[in-house]
């Protein structure tokens, strides 16, 4: 089975992919979700918060140049707060998202190294103004984090609460970039996976659709009410690819976040 996360940041591989496997059943979910099926043995391939796949690392196989990542700003992953300097959150209560894996301990991390401070974490469902009746920030991820950013730039002085972007806020930690998820394999799976021709599948369709960003935007765009426009910009700011650099990024976050993980543990798939 192949596991797809429903965002606008997965559509330059997921788009279409339906169609070109049509005899490959399909499980779709927010990253918390898809991390958990995989994690079961439910779903042979799909995209993976880097943090649950380095905790699993001895029983997944990652798909080489693949990822979702960015240099600086990604504007779906934000931290909302009441509070114009993060440094003043320290000891209030801080809501995390239950959608993320990677993101939510990111923040932790940039709590710890870049604005040394201690919040109170509450884990909370994705909903931007529940969580900040009840905290003084909020970390969304995913489609509704970009609509909230889109907003409060539109709004300008008025778009309070103030936003913070953690691909910059890690850009400026590390300079580094940052990669949110990997594409991976089940070890267990792999056979049947080459088998299914999934891989070369999603190949396929990323270097399709990442000639037709403008198109995907198009279709995209209705269904969080946020113009094209800025549905196209988001996608040419990602990066979809797994270079060295990546990597280092990569690692970087992961000595930080999994110490016991060690570089040796990344296995490629063999396709």
């Amino acid at each position: 089975m192949l596991g797809v996360i429903d965002y606008l940041n997965t559509q330059p591989m997921d788009y279409g992919i339906t169609e070109r496997l049509p005899h490959v059943p399909v499980q779709r979910g927010v990253p918390t979700a898809i991390n958990a099926a995989v994690l079961r043995g439910e779903v042979a391939v799909a995209p993976m918060s880097v943090y649950e796949w380095a905790l699993h690392a001895d029983e997944l196989l990652v798909v080489r140049d693949f990822s979702i990542a960015t240099i600086g700003a990604v504007n779906s992953v934000n931290l909302f707060s009441w509070s114009a300097d993060p440094r003043q959150l320290d000891g209030q209560p801080v809501a995390l998202t239950t959608d993320s894996a990677t993101s939510i301990n990111l923040l932790r991390v940039l709590c710890e190294r870049h604005y040394r401070i201690q919040p109170e974490w509450r884990s909370m469902a994705s909903n931007l103004d529940a969580m900040l009746a009840e905290c003084q920030a909020g970390l969304m991820i995913g489609d509704k984090a970009l609509v909230e950013a889109a907003t409060r730039r539109h709004l300008g002085e008025r778009g309070l609460p103030y936003c913070f972007d953690l691909g910059d806020e890690w850009l400026k930690l590390s300079g580094l970039p940052f990669v949110f998820a990997v594409w991976v394999v089940r070890r267990d799976q792999a056979e049947a996976v080459r088998e299914a021709g999934i891989v070369p599948a999603l190949r396929a369709a990323k270097a399709e659709n990442l000639t037709r960003i403008d198109e995907l935007a198009q279709l995209y765009a209705p269904r969080i009410s946020v113009s094209p426009g800025v549905c196209a910009k988001y996608l040419r700011d990602l990066r979809y690819h797994l270079t060295s650099v990546d990597l280092e990024g990569l690692h970087t976050f992961l000595r930080y976040a999994v110490p016991s993980f060690q570089p040796s543990q990344l296995e490629w798939f063999s396709e």
